[in-house]
């Protein structure tokens, strides 16, 4: 109940700036608008009948590694990090984007939405193992998980409501958003650059050394 309460209450102050806390969609770069941005749902979770790649133990997995880990830093209590405008989605998205890519060697994608005014993270199952533990998300046929910088944490249809502008949400209600994926966090700050006017918070992809220095500190903390 104390951890539920927790993770409540640190989405909540998140939606005070409408911002709470990427397999490819390719943009025209020249009009990234030319096409709708993708609209997301869920992926059906295959029933045991269906043909399926073979599932693997838990600790097989390279996704329930990657949670355990993202774990670790929910411990320190890495969303007492978040600074709206500063330390947000966007430069906590940028941080694990780094991080998963040179710990676990697959590359994440980073997701925009203006709909929600958020960003973050996505992986594709075939890249990390396919768990049902985890919310699977379809984009253009192909499946993918969300990893939420903010927090942080794979996301998990958990039916817990929370409160961004005003509004509830349930996990899967929430990330179901018209999105743009990118690469890079510099293919996110030029995307975002360009088409800044569609967005009412800021976003930058790119972290200052004050956020690295608050991230270091929190790392070298003992967790209790």
């Amino acid at each position: 109940m104390h951890e539920k309460l927790i993770v409540i209450v640190a989405v909540f102050l998140l939606s005070l700036s409408g911002c709470i806390a990427p397999p490819y969609q390719n943009t025209d770069q020249n009009n990234p608008f030319q096409q709708e941005p993708a609209i997301i749902a869920p992926a059906p979770i295959p029933s045991e009948a269906a043909t399926v790649p073979v599932m693997t133990e838990k600790r097989e997995l390279l996704i329930d590694r990657i949670s355990e880990n993202l774990t670790s830093f929910y411990d320190r209590k890495w969303n007492m990090l978040y600074h709206a405008d500063e330390l947000d989605c966007s430069r906590m998205s940028t941080y694990f984007w780094d991080y998963i890519r040179r710990n676990f060697h697959v590359a994440p994608k980073i997701i925009i939405s203006y709909e929600r005014q958020h960003a973050w993270l996505a992986l594709k199952v075939s890249d990390v193992g396919n768990s049902t533990d985890y919310s699977h998300w379809n984009i253009k046929g192909t499946d993918y998980y969300f990893v939420e910088a903010t927090i942080p944490k794979v996301v998990a249809e958990d039916n817990w409501k929370f409160l961004i502008n005003d509004q509830e949400y349930t996990s899967s209600e929430f990330y179901n958003a018209a999105i743009y994926i990118l690469d890079t966090p510099q293919d996110a700050n030029d995307f975002h650059a360009q088409n800044s006017a569609l967005g009412g918070w800021n976003q930058e992809f790119r972290l200052k050394k004050g956020d690295l220095d608050k991230i270091s500190r929190l790392l070298t903390l003992t967790v209790n």
